[in-house]
């Protein structure tokens, strides 16, 4: 087998978010996503990684952070978070998190026992970053729930 790490694209800790985030999940929601993550840990013994883009008042709470590090605590051994505040993307409706906020949600995580690593932002001066390159067509913007505490 090759010598790679997984890499998951999360967003949410509760399906009912993840639903709206990434809506894959309809299909394999988070209790079947953890399995497999597990199942890929006894097999290939390599780290599982969590990607986490932080959406302002969306999935950047306390609670999200509480969720996401039980979450992470249910894979042998913990998985790592990558946390990436989310990238400016014309026509979608939200935005990313602030620095602080990123720090304090980072902050939360480590003080639950959870190793998370803070992302720099990469390619938004020319539209490149992630989630940011389109194929020339109108996006219609999606509204998602507002996630209080």
């Amino acid at each position: 087998p090759l010598p790679v790490n997984l890499a998951v694209s999360l967003h949410a800790a509760r399906d009912e978010l993840r639903n709206e985030l990434v809506p894959i999940n309809k299909r394999y929601p988070i209790d079947d996503l953890v399995s497999a993550c597990n199942d890929y840990l006894n097999e290939r013994r390599r780290r599982v990684s969590f990607e986490w883009a932080l959406i302002d008042r969306v999935n950047d709470t306390q609670r999200d952070a509480n969720e996401l590090a039980r979450l992470c605590k249910r894979l042998r051994p913990s998985a790592h978070v990558n946390l990436i505040p989310l990238n400016p993307t014309p026509g979608w409706p939200t935005r990313g998190s602030s620095p602080q906020r990123v720090r304090e949600f980072a902050d939360i995580l480590v003080g639950l026992g959870v190793n998370a690593t803070v992302r720099r932002n990469r390619g938004t001066d020319i539209d490149a970053a992630c989630g940011q390159l389109a194929a020339g067509q109108t996006i219609t913007p999606v509204r998602f729930g507002r996630n209080d505490n």
